[in-house]
């Protein structure tokens, strides 16, 4: 799963980009404006180019009227006087007119009006160069006719020349100054995309250092910032001492570590760095694979709250509650995690302790609930017999009723009892499960402590029932002589109670090698196997019991007694053929 960036990098990403943006508008700007300016350029260029053309036009016009009026002058010298310097002056100068006629036509070939009147005027200047050809070869004879010819038309030849380079020359002042016009509107449009080629250039340049020095401030004012809440961040973590708070890269490799991480954990900074972060996992959990699994869900949900145990340096466990946060790269991928742990253990117990409190109370509330509805029935059997027998000794007033009146007594007496001893065995389990009892050992004499109790049961055998005691060893013992009595009393009444009349109980105790035995073992209906996996639960009657009284309760006040002395019990019982259970201390 990919994480898109920060919000800071997405304001340096909008930066950029307007940053980028205005790059490109000013370049482009700038790209468009060098286009004109070549173009500009070009047009002053052939501009300039035709300017300077014309001014040769203009010149050779110039020059060519000159070399008229000179071949003109040249030419009658040496009619008048032939003179041979005026000849071959006039025979140079007549070439030299040609050549420029015939360049002037050349080079107006741009403009068909000019170029007509420059034909014009080369068909001039040949005529001309044939008559002063011909003036210059005759002889000069005074009346010769051909002679007056040329007098004649010479000049007037001479002056059809300077009228048409006069009518060219005005043509080119005419269009040199269109051009000289166009030419000047060129160079002004040139020197402002030049200007403002120069003032984009100035803007670009002063833009980009403000947005970089503007940029170059922004960066480090946050990262100056940055350094800032990091250090506050990192004295945040080194003063937490009950967080271990520490950085691993994407595989589980740990990058750094702090006082907290080492308080809780044990280890040292240069004993982890480096190491992967299943040193801290059970080794069950390593072979689950659980520290890859973690760093996975982690990396695909953003981060992961999860708890467990975890293994300190010294090999103690504690329990954990860990949460694991992915942190990101500029283009939104896992770089590694984040892992803070805190030391839930004082939880933990306290959790259980209110979970085993609130098993208890539910336990409490059971057996609350079991001794009302098992009350209501064991209550009413002996209540019953009270009530039935002191209703009798009211017709019983007589001396010769003395024995039916003891009769109901002893009734009365032994409902009583039944109701005592039921109480007594649920005011005993209330007490052990609110651990009111405590163990008070003391030394008394068990042969002693045997015989009383088995005195005390010969009321209540059956007939023909007997109990055969033993003892043998030492008769002083250091134990708690209450819990011994009531576990005593409570076995040997059970064998009364589950074995047949004319049937005998075996009871005998053993002082050997620092360990006290008792026995008890009787020939009633016995206990089947399934029956005694469950024998010493609360409330727990054996199957085969029937309409025997009892409430369920004995056995398993016997067993929370043995296990408060510190002892065991086990029961050997085979169906219609008796039960022995055995206690040892």
């Amino acid at each position: 799963m990919r994480r898109r960036s920060t919000t800071g990098y997405n304001n340096y990403s909008v930066f950029f980009t307007v940053l980028v943006s205005f790059y490109i508008v000013l370049i482009g700007g700038l790209i468009v404006l060098g286009a004109l300016f070549n173009h500009y350029n070009q047009t002053f260029n052939n501009g300039f180019s035709m300017v300077s053309h014309t001014r040769n036009i203009i010149e050779s016009t110039d020059s060519m009227s000159l070399l008229a009026q000179n071949l003109e002058w040249e030419s009658r010298n040496y009619t008048l006087t032939a003179d041979s310097n005026s000849y071959y002056s006039a025979i140079s100068i007549r070439h030299s007119l040609q050549k420029k006629a015939n360049r002037l036509v050349n080079v107006i070939k741009d403009d068909s009006i000019t170029n007509k009147n420059a034909q014009k005027l080369q068909e001039q200047v040949t005529q001309l160069l044939t008559l002063t050809n011909k003036s210059i070869q005759s002889e000069a004879i005074p009346g010769n006719d051909l002679n007056q010819i040329d007098i004649v038309q010479a000049p007037k030849a001479h002056s059809a020349i300077s009228q048409k380079l006069q009518l060219i020359k005005a043509e080119a002042n005419s269009l040199l100054a269109e051009r000289r016009a166009e030419l000047f509107k060129t160079v002004d449009l040139t020197k402002r995309i030049f200007v403002l080629s120069n003032i984009l250039m100035l803007i670009l340049l002063i833009s980009s250092f403000m947005l970089l020095f503007y940029h170059f401030r922004r960066r480090q004012k946050t990262e100056r910032k940055l350094v800032e809440s990091e250090n506050r961040f990192r004295t945040l973590i080194n003063g937490t001492k009950d967080l271990a708070i520490f950085m691993v890269d994407k595989d589980g490799t740990i990058l750094n570590w702090h006082e907290g991480a080492h308080k809780i954990k044990g280890y040292t900074t240069d004993e982890v760095i480096g190491k992967h972060i299943s040193m801290f996992y059970p080794p069950e959990a390593v072979t689950k694979g659980e520290p890859e699994r973690n760093l996975q869900l982690a990396a695909e949900h953003g981060s992961l709250e999860t708890e467990g145990w975890r293994v300190r340096k010294d090999g103690s466990m504690f329990w954990a509650d860990v949460l694991i946060t992915a942190t990101y790269d500029d283009s939104g991928e896992v770089k590694g995690f984040i892992k803070v742990t805190r030391d839930f253990t004082w939880h933990k117990k306290a959790e259980e302790k209110s979970y085993q409190a609130l098993e208890k109370e539910k336990e409490l509330n059971k057996m609350k609930s079991n001794f009302v509805s098992m009350a209501s029935h064991e209550f009413r059997t002996p209540l019953s017999t009270i009530l039935s027998s002191v209703s009798l000794l009211e017709f019983y007033k007589t001396t010769e009723t003395q024995d039916k009146r003891d009769k109901h007594i002893h009734r009365i007496k032994s409902a009583v009892n039944e109701l005592v001893a039921t109480l007594e065995e649920f005011l005993s389990l209330e007490k052990i499960e609110e651990g009111k009892v405590s163990v008070k050992n003391e030394t008394f004499n068990i042969r002693q402590l045997a015989e009383n109790i088995r005195l005390k049961f010969n009321s209540e055998l059956k007939t023909g029932q007997t109990i055969k005691y033993c003892h043998m060893g030492s008769d002083n013992v250091c134990l708690d002589g209450g819990f011994l009595n009531h576990i005593l009393t409570n076995l040997l009444s059970n064998a009364i109670k589950y074995s047949p009349e004319n049937s005998s109980i075996l009871f005998d105790t053993s002082v050997e090698n620092n360990t006290i035995t008792l026995r008890v073992k009787d020939n009633g209906i016995g206990i089947s196997p399934e029956d005694q996996k469950h024998l010493f639960e609360r409330f727990f009657r054996a199957s085969n019991t029937g309409a025997i009284k009892g409430t369920g309760l004995g056995l398993h006040i016997v067993k929370r007694y043995v296990e408060l002395l510190g002892g065991t019990i086990n029961v050997k019982s085979i169906i219609n053929q008796g039960t022995e259970f055995t206690v040892k201390f």
